[in-house]
C-alpha cells in the first residue's frame, strides 16, 4: 500500500473555510480569514535584535558556530546567571535536590528546520535528576546570557517544586494578549517558565538606566514579549458573568503586580524597565519594535505550512519504506498511538532512548491522521492561546495567533502542533491501529516485545513500551428504539438483523437467508446481536448509523407519499408499513421507488451534475445516469472521482468535527443533533452559509440554577425566571430552550454575532427536543427522520454531535480490551491523577483518552471516586477551561509531568 500525501495537506481546511466568505452577507464569519501578506521584516540590526528576543532570536546570526556559542554559554555560567545554590561542576550546572543533586547540561545545538526564527534556548527533561538546555549556535551572545539564565531558573523552580511534592497547575501568564488566570487580588500565578522570564528581565533591568541603546531596546522588547506593555484593544474583550479575562493595560498591570509580589527582588529592575518604556524618547523604538514583532510573527505563520508539509511527506515516505521492507515491523522500543496534540506533547517531553532498533525509529507514532482540533481551519477553539500552552514545543499557539486577545484559532493551534512535530522529526507510521495486546505468558514473540499492535491493513507491529494518546474515541452514534417490524443491515458486510412484530430477532445473511454462524466482530457490534449456538442473542439496541454515517435501515422512503422500498429485496411498503405489490402503484411513484421500464435501479444513486455519472452513497458504486450501466471507478479521472466522493460525503450522515463552514450551501436543510459544545460549534459554522438549521438536543429536566448570559446572547437565568409566571405553552418553550444550556454555554459560544447562543444565531435557528428515532434515505436524495411520535421530517444534511465513545472500535478502551487492568499515575503530591498505566508500566493511557468512562472502568476502582477526582482537578482550571477535563489545558502539562520521571530504558 502506497501512502500519498499532498504537500498542501494542511491548508485544505483553511482554503475551504475561507471560500465560505463569498456566500455571505452581514458579519464576516470567523472562518473567512486569510493570511496577511508578509512585508519584508527589518534586516539585521538593533530593532530586529530586540524584537526577536529570547523566543525568536535563535537564528539571528547568519553563520552558525558551536565554538562561539560554547564561549557565550561559559560566559553566562560564570557571570552570575546561576540559580541560588547552583554550582558549575565539570561544565554542568548542579542544583541541590534534597539528599541528591540535579544536573543540567548546557550545550550548543543546531536549531532544525527551515523556519526563519527559533528560540535562543530550549530545555528538555532527561529524567527525574537531569535536564539539558540546548542553545542555538546562531544566537547572539547577549541573548544567550539571558536565555541561559531564564532556562536554568525554570528548571530550578521545577526541581524545588517537585522536592516539595507539588506541581502548580498553571500555564505561562507572562505572555502578550488576554489573561485568564488573574485572581480577585488582580495577581496571577506563575509557571516555572514565567519565573525564568523574570530572571532574564532582571538582568536587563539591572543595567538600566546607564545602559546603551542596544540593551535598552532589548529590555523594551523583552517587556513587550512578557505582556508588560500590552495596549488596550480597539474593542473590549467579550465577558460573561464569572468570566471576565483581562486585556491591554489591565492585563499588563496584573502581570507587573504579580512580579513584584512573587519576585520582590526583581521589583526594582522591573520598575526601571517600565520607567524606560514610559519615557517620551522611547516611544519611537517601541513603535518600531512592535511593528517588527508583528512582521516576525507573520513571517513565522507564512513559513510554517511548508515545514509541516515536509514532515507529512517524510511520514508518507517512512510508511511506504517500512511497508516495502517489512511484512511485519521489527520491535519498536516505544510506540505512541496517535499523532494529535497529546501524542505530540508526549513525543516532545519523553526522555531520550538509548535502546535503538537499527533502521527503524526508537520512538514511532502510529496514526492515520493528525488530530481533529488541529484541522478545523480558522475556527475559534474554546480557550485563548495562553490556556493551550504546549510543553516542549519550540513555538506556542500564541506565536501563530493574529489576535492574541481573541480565542485561539484552530489554524494557530494546528501550526504550533505541526511545527513542533516537524522540528522534532516526530516519525509517524500512517495507519490505523485496531488492536493492542499484552504479551501472554509463554507466548513466542520477538525478543524485547511486550505489546503487539494490529493495524487496519492486517500488519502486526511489536513494541517494548507503548503510549495510547488516541483522544476521546470515535463519534458516538444514536441507537434505535421501537425495533418491532424493522430490519437493520451492516452496510459493509450486508448481514442483517430482522425484528418481527412480536420482537423476536432473526439474523440474516446478505442474501436475506437465516444465518446461524458467527458474525464478523464489527457487524455484531453494529447490529447489537450475536449468534450463540446458532441462536440470536441480543446485546443491545442496534445503531441507527454505521461509523461512516450510512443508515442501517436500508428502506428508502418517498417523501411525497410515505411509501418506501427495500432496494435489496425490492419489497415495497405503504405508509403504515404494510407490504404492497409495486405493480399496483402509480407509475410515477413506482419510478421514484426504482421500478423503471428497463429494470430496477436503486433510488439511492445520486447524479453528479457536471458529469454523466451517478454514485451510490452507501457502496460508492458508479453508474451511467442515463442507462444505469455500471462504471468501473478505475476508468474515471481523479477530478471526476473527487467530485463523486464529495457527493458521497454529502449524502451520508456526518459527525461533529467533519465539517467547516465551507462544507455547507445556502440550500441545505440541516439537522444538528447534540446540545453540547460540539452542537454549538456545528450550528455556528452552518449558520454562515445555510439558511435553515434545526438544532436538536435531548430534553433535560428543568433545573433551578442557570448561568446569566452576556448582553446580546441568550440569558438562561432570565429564561428560568420567566418560566415561573409563564403559561403552559411558554413553559414548554423555555424548558426546550434550557435543554441546550449545558457544557456548550460558555464565553466562547456567546460571542456577539458569532456564537450559537448569540441572539442573531439563536433566534434564526429552529430548536427541538424531539430527536430522530429513524433515519432513512429518501427517493430524492435527502434523509427522512421520524421522532418518537412518528412525526416525519426531511433534511438534506444531518450532523450528530452527541459525544465520543472510547469503547467503540478504534477507541482506547476497545484497543486495550477488558483483560488489561489499568492503574492511576499520580503526581508529585501523590494525589493528582495525571494518566493511567498497566501493571508493568509499559502501557500508558494519556490525554483525553485517560478520562473517558470506558477506559476508567479498566482500573476496576471506585468509578465515582475517580470521576470526582478528575472533576475536582478540572474545577481548578481558569474559567474558559473549567470543568472541561478532556481539554488541552487539562492534559498537556500532565503528560509532561508523567514523562519527567519515566525511564523508557528501564521498562
Amino acid at each position: 500500500m502506497q501512502v500519498r500525501h499532498s504537500s498542501r495537506w494542511w491548508l485544505r481546511a483553511l482554503v475551504l473555510w475561507c471560500a465560505a466568505g463569498i456566500l455571505l452577507t452581514g458579519p464576516r464569519p470567523p472562518t473567512a480569514r486569510a493570511l496577511a501578506p508578509v512585508d519584508a521584516c527589518a534586516g539585521a540590526g538593533p530593532i530586529a535584535h530586540a524584537s526577536a528576543g529570547l523566543d525568536f532570536g535563535g537564528k539571528e546570526l547568519s553563520q552558525a558556530s558551536a565554538a562561539r556559542t560554547a564561549a557565550a554559554i561559559e560566559s553566562a555560567l560564570t557571570g552570575g546567571a546561576l540559580p541560588p545554590g547552583a554550582q558549575v561542576v565539570d561544565g554542568h550546572v548542579v542544583i541541590p535536590n534534597g539528599p541528591s543533586a540535579f544536573t543540567i547540561r548546557v550545550e550548543p545545538v543546531r536549531m532544525p528546520g527551515g523556519l526563519p526564527y527559533a528560540p535562543v534556548a530550549t530545555v528538555h527533561m532527561l529524567g527525574p535528576d537531569e535536564a539539558v538546555v540546548r542553545v542555538s549556535d546562531r544566537a547572539a551572545a547577549d541573548l544567550i546570557r539571558h536565555a541561559v539564565a531564564a532556562r536554568l531558573t525554570e528548571v530550578a523552580v521545577v526541581v524545588t517544586d517537585r522536592a516539595n511534592q507539588r506541581r502548580p497547575d498553571v500555564t505561562s501568564g507572562l505572555t502578550e494578549g488576554v489573561l485568564t488566570t488573574a485572581g480577585p487580588d488582580g495577581r496571577i500565578p506563575f509557571s516555572p517558565k514565567d519565573f525564568g522570564q523574570v530572571t532574564a528581565l532582571k538582568l536587563l533591568g539591572d543595567q538600566l538606566p546607564r545602559a546603551d541603546a542596544k540593551v535598552k531596546n532589548v529590555a523594551l522588547g523583552e517587556a513587550m514579549a512578557l505582556g508588560l506593555l500590552d495596549q488596550d484593544p480597539e474593542h473590549p474583550v467579550h465577558q460573561m458573568a464569572g468570566n471576565a479575562p483581562l486585556v491591554g493595560t489591565a492585563a499588563a498591570e496584573a502581570r507587573a503586580a504579580s512580579i513584584r509580589a512573587l519576585r520582590p527582588d526583581s521589583a526594582a529592575s522591573l520598575d526601571k524597565v517600565l520607567a524606560l518604556a514610559g519615557k517620551t524618547d522611547s516611544q519611537a523604538a517601541l513603535r518600531d519594535i512592535r511593528a517588527e514583532r508583528d512582521c516576525q510573527h507573520r513571517a513565522l505563520r507564512a513559513a510554517a505550512d511548508q515545514t509541516i508539509a515536509q514532515r507529512a511527506d517524510a511520514d508518507a515516505d517512512l510508511t511506504n519504506s517500512l511497508n516495502a521492507k517489512y511484512p511485519n515491523l521489527p520491535v519498536i522500543p516505544h510506540v505512541i498511538v496517535g499523532s494529535g496534540w497529546a501524542a505530540t506533547v508526549d513525543y516532545l517531553t519523553l526522555p531520550p532512548l538509548t535502546n535503538t532498533s537499527g533502521d527503524t525509529p526508537s520512538v514511532l507514532a502510529v496514526a492515520s491522521g493528525s488530530g481533529v482540533v488541529n484541522n478545523l481551519g480558522d475556527f475559534r477553539l474554546t480557550q485563548p492561546a495562553m490556556d493551550n500552552e504546549l510543553p516542549g514545543a519550540p513555538f506556542q499557539p500564541a506565536d501563530f495567533a493574529e489576535d492574541r486577545d481573541d480565542f485561539v484559532f484552530s489554524t494557530a493551534f494546528g501550526r504550533a502542533v505541526g511545527v513542533a512535530r516537524a522540528l522534532a522529526g516526530m516519525p509517524t507510521y500512517r495507519t490505523l491501529a485496531t488492536k493492542v495486546e499484552t504479551k501472554p505468558a509463554g507466548a513466542s514473540w520477538p525478543a524485547g516485545a511486550r505489546y503487539r499492535l494490529t493495524t487496519s491493513d492486517g500488519r502486526e507491529l511489536y513494541a517494548h513500551s507503548l503510549d495510547l494518546a488516541t483522544g476521546l474515541g470515535p463519534a458516538r452514534i444514536p441507537q434505535a428504539v421501537s425495533l418491532a417490524g424493522r430490519t437493520f443491515v451492516d452496510p459493509r458486510t450486508g448481514y442483517q438483523t430482522a425484528v418481527d412484530p412480536s420482537g423476536d430477532i432473526h439474523v440474516l445473511d446478505p442474501a436475506g437467508h437465516v444465518y446461524t454462524g458467527q458474525l464478523p466482530a464489527e457487524t455484531s457490534w453494529l447490529l447489537g446481536v450475536r449468534n450463540v449456538d446458532g441462536i440470536p442473542q441480543k446485546l443491545y439496541d442496534p445503531f441507527l448509523l454505521d461509523p461512516q454515517g450510512r443508515p442501517t435501515e436500508r428502506r428508502v422512503s418517498d417523501p411525497d407519499t410515505g411509501y418506501s422500498v427495500d432496494p435489496g429485496t425490492q419489497a415495497t411498503y405503504d405508509p403504515s408499513g404494510t407490504q404492497v405489490d409495486p405493480a399496483t402503484l402509480d407509475p410515477t411513484l413506482r419510478a421514484r421507488l426504482g421500478f423503471l421500464p428497463a429494470g430496477y435501479r436503486d433510488p439511492r444513486f445520486v447524479p453528479e451534475p457536471d458529469s454523466p455519472y451517478s454514485v451510490h452513497p452507501v457502496t460508492t458504486d458508479v453508474i451511467l445516469t442515463s442507462t444505469g450501466e455500471p462504471v468501473d471507478r478505475g476508468t474515471l479521472s481523479a477530478t471526476v472521482l473527487a467530485r463523486l466522493d464529495a457527493l458521497v460525503r454529502e449524502h451520508r450522515v456526518q459527525f461533529g468535527g467533519e465539517n467547516t463552514s465551507a462544507s455547507y450551501r445556502p440550500t441545505d436543510e440541516l439537522l444538528v443533533v447534540g446540545g453540547g459544545a460540539g452542537g454549538a460549534s456545528e450550528v455556528e459554522q452552518a449558520r454562515y452559509a445555510t439558511r435553515q438549521v434545526t438544532w436538536g438536543a435531548r430534553r433535560a429536566k428543568l433545573g433551578t440554577d442557570y448561568p446569566q448570559g452576556p448582553p446580546g446572547a441568550l440569558d438562561p437565568k432570565g429564561l428560568r425566571l420567566q418560566w415561573n409566571d409563564a403559561d403552559r405553552a411558554r413553559r414548554a418553550e423555555i424548558e426546550r430552550d434550557l435543554s441546550f444550556v449545558n457544557g456548550g454555554f460558555n464565553r466562547r459560544n456567546t460571542l456577539p454575532e458569532i456564537g450559537a447562543f448569540a441572539l442573531p444565531i439563536w433566534d434564526a435557528t429552529i430548536r427541538t427536543t424531539d430527536l430522530p428515532v429513524t433515519v432513512r434515505y429518501t427517493t430524492d436524495g435527502r434523509f427522512r427522520t421520524t421522532d418518537a411520535q412518528d412525526r416525519p421530517a426531511t433534511f438534506t444534511r444531518i450532523v450528530y454531535t452527541i459525544g465520543q465513545e472510547a469503547d467503540y472500535p478504534g477507541g482506547a478502551a476497545a484497543l486495550i480490551g477488558t483483560e488489561t487492568r489499568l492503574y492511576g499515575v499520580l503526581g508529585p503530591d501523590r494525589h493528582e491523577l495525571n494518566g493511567l498505566r498497566d501493571a508493568y508500566g509499559g502501557l500508558r493511557v494519556l490525554g483525553a483518552a485517560s478520562v473517558t468512562g470506558a477506559v476508567l472502568k479498566l482500573t476496576r476502582e471506585d468509578q465515582q471516586a475517580l470521576t470526582d477526582k478528575i472533576k475536582d482537578q478540572a474545577q481548578a482550571l481558569p474559567p474558559d477551561a473549567r470543568d472541561i477535563h478532556p481539554s488541552i489545558r487539562y492534559h498537556a502539562q500532565r503528560i509532561a509531568e508523567m514523562n519527567r520521571t519515566v525511564n523508557l530504558d528501564l521498562l
